[in-house]
């Protein structure tokens, strides 16, 4: 996947994503939007009109919730692991750091997450190549967050914040769920995920 910041200037970020995930088309016009939404149903292959109809309501709500946000770029998957259905939404957004000093960076996000206190853990990490944040949290689920539509269920979910190398910026990866019992699953998926980011010079107009 490849997403670019609305900031001008902003570099191009390349993430290797499993194809399971699909991305989510967040054009702001309605009609444009509607139209990437069919296409993404029809990638899809579903047959059942039921399940064509939820998921078309949810990829609505999930775009005009995030179309505010610093969100530049966000997929779901709607897979089956052990026999059972599941699902996860990821979403990347991008963040000022105000310094090209990643350690830096990395040790003032933490300290802010902590003192915000919407997260049940913070820590400091190493990525391989890459220092980053990481932070878990549940909320009630909200439309736009689960396949499902289940308002209200729990929902768990960790966020990755990764600054971009040679820039003053982060991003922060975000993957939630409501299938509790496939968190370990989604967890290594997330941090492998953020391993792979890569900054491409260059970059096409669209996400991909």
């Amino acid at each position: 996947m490849l997403i670019e910041s609305r900031a001008k200037g902003a570099p191009a970020l390349v993430f290797d994503v499993p194809p399971d995930f699909h991305q989510v088309p967040l054009e702001r016009g309605t009609e444009e939007r509607t139209a990437s939404q069919l296409q993404v149903l029809a990638d899809m292959g579903l047959s059942d009109t039921g399940q064509r109809e939820a998921l078309s309501l949810y990829l609505e709500a999930l775009a005009v919730r995030l179309a505010k946000g610093n969100v530049v770029g966000t997929a779901f998957c709607a897979v089956q692991l052990d026999g059972r259905p599941s699902t996860a939404t990821l979403t990347m957004a991008v963040h000022p750091t105000h310094t090209a000093d990643r350690g830096l960076a990395v040790m003032g996000a933490a300290e802010a997450m902590r003192r915000e206190g919407r997260s049940a853990s913070v820590e400091i990490t190493d990525l391989g190549q890459h220092p980053a944040v990481t932070a878990v949290a549940e909320r009630a689920a909200v439309p736009g967050d689960a396949v499902s539509g289940e308002e209200g269920a729990a929902l768990r979910e960790m966020s990755v914040l990764v600054p971009v190398p040679g820039h003053e910026q982060a991003v922060m990866v975000t993957l939630s769920t409501p299938c509790l019992e496939d968190w370990d699953v989604y967890t290594n998926l997330v941090l492998d995920i953020c391993r792979s980011l890569r900054v491409q010079p260059t970059h096409p107009d669209l996400i991909r």
